[in-house]
C-alpha cells in the first residue's frame, strides 16, 4: 500500500505535552509522510464537538480505516505495531516493562504540571494554592525519580516521554531550577533535546 493511501490524521497541539510526545515518536519512526497533523484546541467548544475522541481531548489519531485512537500511549503503540521504523516499544521482556514504567512516570510528571498550569489560568482569587502546591510536589518527586534512571542512549516511549516532560517543566516552571540536584538528568536532557525529532516538535509555551 502506498503512502498516499495510508494517510492518517493526528489531532494535536504543540502546547500539549502528550500530543508532542506522539509527534516526537512519529518523527523518530520516520513516518511523517503517513500522518497529517491537524492543530486542535480542546479549550474550544466547537473543536471538542468535532473531535472523534468523545472526551474532547488530544492527541487523537484517526487511522486510514477511520478508527479514532486515544490517548498517547495507545496511539504510539498502534504506530509502533503497524508502521515501519525504529522500535519504540520493546515487544517483550524487561526492556518493555522498563519503557512502559518510565513512560508512566514521565506522563505523571506532565499531568501534574498541566494541572498546575490549568489552575494558574483561573482568576487569582479562585485559584487553589494548595492544589498547585500538591501537583508541584508530584512533579518535583517525579523528576527526582527520573534522575535515578539510566537512560544512556535509549530512544523509546519512556525516554521520549521523559524528555517531553522535562521540556514542559522548563515552560511551566521557568523560575524553578529542576536541574539543581538532578545533574545527570539535565545532561541527558540537553543531549536528547538536540535530536531533530525534539527540535522540530517541542512547544515554546505551556498548554493543556
Amino acid at each position: 500500500m502506498n503512502a498516499a493511501a495510508r494517510i492518517m490524521r493526528l489531532r494535536w497541539s504543540p502546547t500539549s505535552p502528550f500530543a508532542s510526545k506522539v509527534a516526537v515518536a512519529i518523527r523518530e519512526k520516520g513516518i511523517e509522510e503517513l500522518i497529517e497533523l491537524e492543530e486542535s484546541s480542546p479549550l474550544s467548544r466547537e473543536d471538542r464537538a468535532a473531535n472523534p475522541n468523545p472526551l474532547g481531548k488530544i492527541p487523537c489519531l484517526i487511522t486510514q480505516d477511520g478508527l479514532a485512537l486515544y490517548d498517547s500511549p495507545v496511539i504510539i503503540e498502534y504506530l509502533d505495531t503497524t508502521c515501519d521504523g525504529p522500535e519504540l516499544l520493546p515487544a517483550s521482556g524487561s526492556a518493555r516493562w522498563t519503557a512502559l514504567r518510565r513512560q508512566a512516570l514521565a506522563d505523571g510528571v506532565s499531568e501534574a504540571m498541566v494541572a498546575c498550569f490549568a489552575e494558574s489560568l483561573r482568576k487569582p482569587e479562585r485559584q487553589s494554592r494548595g492544589w498547585i502546591a500538591h501537583n508541584r510536589s508530584i512533579a518535583v518527586a517525579g523528576i527526582a525519580a527520573l534522575e535515578k534512571e539510566n537512560f544512556a542512549d535509549t530512544v523509546d516511549v519512556g525516554t521520549i516521554a521523559a524528555a517531553v516532560a522535562l521540556s514542559c517543566a522548563d515552560r511551566i516552571f521557568p523560575d524553578e531550577d529542576w536541574r539543581s540536584g538532578n545533574a545527570d538528568l539535565a545532561e541527558w536532557f540537553d543531549a536528547f533535546s538536540q535530536r531533530p525529532s525534539m527540535a522540530k516538535t517541542v512547544a515554546t509555551s505551556p498548554g493543556t
